[in-house]
């Protein structure tokens, strides 16, 4: 979840900033967020508590980029990037910071955990349980492989997807609509079986195409690397963090070598296997890919509505939990803010 007056709080914090170095800047959004900025002027406790949350964050950032103090050249553009949708692939952050004539550019993000990368669903559409549809609701399975890696999944993944669908292709004498709300036959006999075949998939591409880890993560990570912030109150600090897989993150002007340490995408499949739960119960609803490197990939699977009239999905990507990849960092709020 985004906490939207604290995004604003960090655009607020970088302007003092850079007004004070003398750099140039100019920030563009879109016509939607603009009432954040009415938010903002009506807010004042929180207001004051997000800019002391943001301001010690922001400085350390900066810090770390010295491509924004550069006065010479195309302006600074800072790029509110929450609402637009045509970034989402492009970008994880709500905030970019860029210099285009210097081809750089990173993000900021202050998601209530940003070391999880929300992605697209696996399929565009839900997989309808509507009776007179089931029988060809086959076609609403997408090609995943094709998707994300621009590999086509198996004819043994299509066989298998289809039979689940065939076993439970509705019959005149059944009650359709109450047996599409029993639990135990939209887990037992769709979700589950499902998420299992899809499972049986994955390595099956990674056996034959090496580079299908890394474009796993290509697709879902996005074109730029970010910061990542987390105010903790008991505490007064705000936590900050990074993911570096681009290399953009801490360039150096004049200098190739990278400020802040690269993180590595993954290259090889460690598990595949239906999630735990706290107390080691087996998850009917997700399944889990582990990586080298500390990378995760989680697919859950689920009712779209309480009549169980369609089904969809959900994935998440995890950084890896390292020193570059979690919390490297904190600061302390400043209580004169």
């Amino acid at each position: 979840m985004i906490n939207k007056i604290l995004v604003e709080a960090c655009v607020k914090a970088f302007k003092t900033i850079l007004d004070r170095e003398s750099v140039p800047y100019v920030i563009k959004d879109d016509e939607e967020s603009s009432y954040f900025f009415h938010l903002w002027e009506e807010t004042d406790e929180e207001r004051d508590l997000a800019y002391r949350q943001a301001a010690p964050a922001m400085e350390r950032i900066a810090s770390h980029e010295p491509y924004i103090f550069e006065t010479e050249g195309e302006p600074l553009v800072i790029r509110l990037n929450y609402l637009d949708r045509r970034l989402e692939r492009d970008s994880f952050g709500e905030i970019m910071l860029e210099r285009p004539d210097l081809d750089w550019r990173f993000a900021i993000s202050v998601k209530s955990d940003a070391r999880i990368l929300s992605a697209l669903p696996v399929a565009d559409r839900e997989l309808d349980m509507d009776k007179d549809k089931i029988r060809n609701s086959f076609n609403a399975i997408d090609d995943f492989g094709d998707r994300i890696f621009g590999i086509p999944c198996s004819n043994d993944y299509f066989d298998d997807m289809n039979e689940i669908l065939l076993n439970i292709a509705p019959r005149d004498h059944e009650n359709w609509s109450e047996l599409v709300k029993d639990e135990s036959f939209v887990y037992g006999k769709l979700i589950t079986p499902m998420l299992k075949a899809m499972g049986r998939e994955f390595p099956r591409i990674f056996n034959f195409h090496p580079e299908a880890p890394q474009k796993l993560f290509d697709y879902f990570y996005g074109k730029m690397d970010y910061y990542f912030i987390k105010p903790i109150d008991e505490l007064q600090v705000t936590r900050i963090g990074c993911v570096n897989a681009r290399g953009y993150l801490g360039r150096m002007p004049n200098n190739r070598n990278l400020k802040t340490p690269k993180t590595s995408f993954p290259s090889e499949l460690l598990d595949v296997r239906m999630a735990t739960g706290k107390y080691g119960e087996v998850s009917r609803d997700t399944l889990q890919l582990a990586f080298d490197g500390g990378w995760s990939l989680c697919i859950t699977m689920f009712p779209v509505y309480d009549t169980y009239g369609e089904l969809g999905f959900d994935l998440q990507v995890f950084i890896p939990v390292t020193p570059f990849g979690s919390y490297r960092d904190q600061v302390d709020w400043d209580p004169e803010a």
